[in-house]
């Protein structure tokens, strides 16, 4: 226990310094005295020696984080914040985050130019830029644009949160162009590549949002999870299984031991063991947590190669010690507060909750093994670190879950299963796409399984409950409780307790025997076959719940318009099977998100993909639909982009050697079984129009005595050559031009088409106004279909009548 006094020691001194410095002379010179009292009181030296230590590490710490603290004058850069246009010279240190419409650039300050010479310069900046051009690790940029120093509210403090990270300043949208390449760590360099590399394997196997999930908990990358997933889990508690932690540390220890541990001897493949563990925290992106976790679980490996396991004690309080010492900041992170609160419950509080369970099931007289003894771990696993991380929580967050118990039970059994599906799904992937596949359906099933989970019992009323007004000093008493509830278990264990419950390996940091008893015994490296088959049912149920409610178009042809937000996206697909993608929308994520859910997982064939007209919120979307699918053929409009967005767009056309083209006016494509896609626009006298939009690719679908127009962007000029051209533009469903604008859809034109249905793509509280009340006004007595009010929209027919589905 020494070791945990001398650590625990540095532990209280880095937090006392991080909740006020001025404390820590006076309680270091408190402990001296306390020291040299009790050691001659009970004539100990070796008290008198520890005391002292103790006192040296708990002043040392104080020093350590008041010489690591970040709240001083800005220095490098970040001198410049908020003092107008700058230039600088900076290399991309980590990888970006690419969000939505935006990637996230770190980026570690190189050099600045003063008064037009180069100085040498330090700090870290994150820079928010458009998603293309893509940047790398080790780009060197040259950036033009003006710093800003982070916001800081009593709400959430940005400026400290990112301090934490290295970073003094921001910037958005500045010029950039990359001077050099691979300029940084070559080691980092593979290492990027290598994650990169598997991330894309997750891309091309799975859908949205099982993909974003399976990145999330293989690899660490979470920015990609959609925020409804991200709500749901946060509101039903299982937000823990998606940040790495010790548990997928555990798991990838001990599946390498126990797979090579037959082969090449226990300790050999502790060993092996051990550069996983390195392997992983690297490839995970090294985060607080995975940095705990990793050190907790070296540290085992390392006792049991030895042939003295570590106790629990030991393991944490040293990883703390360890961590806080690299960067004392830490201790004010979030995601290392839970991390170890939640360690520590599953150290100290679930063997008492198991053991009692077992004693309840015993007076029931039901035997806590097989099935039941499973349900019994799982529970007290989820009890354990729930309870240890829901006074942080509600502290930081607000909130506390009411079914995360119930919740976790059901989704903690197909964490394993989506750890190892998707690890080999990634790695075969990264080798040849098609290798990918069986592993695929396992891990599309279980993070379909954990996502459905999350959403039913989000579902629950009162699911998450707001807490307003939990301070400091609530959190405080409530680790009291929550002590004392732990010393209870550890001091009056029930009467037929025979040696100490382990933690289960499935959902625990280390394979240790509960310090609570006093146990030293190393669980067995292996996974209860009942615990593994409630993950093999849970799979086995998503595959079932996908055959039934999987859609079936019984010989219709379908038109869907995708709620990608203020852009366009319509998927056509014909009756024998031809797919049509028109538009991508503005968010590539959102597009595929939109695609998983009409399209069956495992096909990612569009036979043709068409642009309508090259700004934004049209052709942005596309970029993803052609990394992500297999796309046979493109069509476009003769309109040219000046943009970076459509020159990426050209590029990896070219580069995958689609088939390109402009198709000519009054052309009919064929799209199998009777549907045809003529071509209505643009009309040379759009052409002429100084207005972009006019130039957008018209497309009439047609099938036996339905229509579908569609119309793009068009405005009134173009509108007028169309209806002036004498050519048929009666239809069905009319696809509101320019999402509802009121220079579109004029009542010369609505006269022309007469539609029977209209559908409006537009995003939710846009800043443009759209629709436009006007031309709602012009619609009047004609059904009207809105994405940001209805969702998505899917319209069915069978050559005479119309289905019509709506999300919402």
């Amino acid at each position: 226990m020494t070791l945990v006094y001398l650590a625990g020691a540095w532990l209280l001194g880095i937090v006392l310094a991080a909740f006020d410095g001025a404390l820590v002379w006076p309680c270091a010179v408190a402990i001296v005295s306390a020291t040299l009292v009790a050691a001659k009181v009970r004539r100990s030296p070796r008290l008198l020696l520890l005391g002292l230590a103790a006192s040296v590490l708990f002043l040392g710490a104080g020093m350590r984080y008041e010489a690591a603290r970040t709240d001083g004058p800005p220095t490098g850069v970040a001198v410049y914040n908020n003092a107008g246009a700058v230039r600088f010279r900076a290399l991309v240190s980590d990888e970006p985050e690419v969000r939505g419409r935006t990637q996230r650039v770190r980026l570690a300050v190189r050099e600045i130019e003063v008064d037009g010479v180069w100085r040498d310069s330090s700090g870290g900046v994150l820079m928010r830029a458009s998603i293309v051009p893509r940047y790398r690790y080790g780009d060197m940029l040259e950036i033009d644009g003006e710093l800003e120093t982070p916001p800081s509210s009593p709400e959430f403090d940005y400026r400290d949160y990112l301090a934490q990270r290295g970073v003094a300043s921001l910037i958005d949208y500045p010029r950039a162009r990359t001077v050099a390449r691979s300029e940084g760590n070559p080691a980092l360099e593979v290492l990027f590549d290598a994650r990169r590399e598997l991330s894309g394997a997750l891309e091309q196997a799975l859908p949205e949002p099982q993909a974003a999930l399976a990145q999330g908990i293989l690899l660490g990358q979470r920015s990609a999870i959609p925020a409804g997933l991200t709500a749901d889990m946060n509101a039903t508690g299982t937000s823990h299984l998606v940040a790495i932690s010790g548990q997928n540390v555990s798991l990838v220890a001990g599946f390498v031991i126990a797979g090579l541990a037959w082969l090449i001897g226990r300790r050999r493949a502790a060993l092996v063991a051990l550069v996983a563990i390195a392997a992983y925290t690297a490839l995970s992106g090294a985060s607080p947590s995975v940095v705990r976790a990793a050190i907790m679980g070296g540290l085992f490996v390392v006792a049991t190669m030895l042939g003295r396991p570590s106790s629990a004690s030991t393991s944490i309080a040293l990883a703390a010690a360890a961590m806080t010492a690299w960067h004392p900041g830490v201790v004010r992170d979030v995601s290392f507060q839970l991390s170890f609160s939640s360690i520590l419950g599953l150290v100290y509080l679930t063997p008492g909750l198991q053991e009692r369970g077992a004693a309840l099931l015993r007076g029931l007289r039901v035997a806590p093994e097989g099935f039941a003894a499973s349900v019994l771990e799982s529970s007290a696993v989820t009890l354990g670190a729930t309870a240890a991380t829901m006074p942080l929580i509600a502290l930081h967050f607000g909130r506390v879950s009411l079914v995360a118990p119930v919740a976790n039970l059901f989704a903690v059994p197909s964490f394993a299963l989506i750890l190892f599906s998707s690890a080999l799904t990634a790695v075969l992937g990264a080798v040849w796409t098609p290798l990918a596949t069986p592993p695929g359906w396992a891990a599309w099933a279980s993070t379909t399984y954990l996502i459905e989970a999350a959403r039913l019992f989000s579902d629950v009323p009162l699911a998450s409950l707001r807490i307003d007004g939990f301070g400091a000093g609530h959190a405080a008493i409530a680790y009291a409780a929550i002590g004392y509830v732990a010393w209870r278990f550890a001091r009056y264990a029930p009467p037929d307790y025979a040696g100490a419950r382990l933690v289960p390996l499935a959902a625990a940091p280390g394979w240790y025997g509960s310090p609570a008893y006093g146990s030293e015994r190393v669980a067995p490296l292996r996974i209860r076959p009942a615990y593994a088959a409630m993950g093999g049912l849970a799979v086995a149920a998503t595959l079932v719940w996908w055959a039934a409610l999987a859609p079936a178009h019984d010989g219709r042809l379908s038109v869907t318009i995708l709620d990608v937000g203020q852009g366009d996206a319509i998927l056509v697909e014909t009756p024998d099977g031809h797919r049509a993608l028109i538009d991508g929308g503005p968010d590539g994520r959102a597009l595929v998100a939109e695609l998983s859910e009409a399209l069956p997982f495992f096909d990612r064939r569009l036979d043709l993909v068409a642009l309508t007209h090259p700004q934004a919120d049209h052709v942005a979307g596309l970029l993803d639909a052609l990394e992500r699918y297999d796309v046979r053929s493109v069509i476009a409009s003769p309109e040219h982009g000046d943009s970076a967005l459509y020159d990426e767009w050209r590029a990896r056309i070219a580069d995958e050697d689609i088939p390109y083209r402009e198709p000519a006016l009054d052309e009919a494509i064929d799209l199998g079984d009777g549907a045809v896609l003529r071509v209505l626009g643009p009309r040379p006298a759009a052409l002429a129009s100084a207005n972009d939009n006019d130039a957008s690719l018209v497309l009439k679908l047609e099938w036996r005595g339905v229509s579908f127009l569609l119309t793009g962007d068009m405005e009134a000029a173009a509108e007028t050559a169309l209806v002036a051209s004498g050519e048929d533009a009666r239809a069905t469903v009319l696809k509101l031009a320019h999402h509802g604008s009121q220079s579109s859809t004029s009542p010369l034109f609505l006269e022309a088409v007469r539609p029977e249905l209209a559908v409006v793509s537009v995003g939710a509280n846009n800043t443009f106004g759209h629709p436009s009340p006007v031309v709602l006004d012009r619609l009047r007595g004609v059904p009207v279909l809105r994405t940001d009010l209805n969702g998505t929209i899917r319209i069915e027919t069978d050559g005479t009548r119309l289905w019509v589905h709506t999300e919402r």
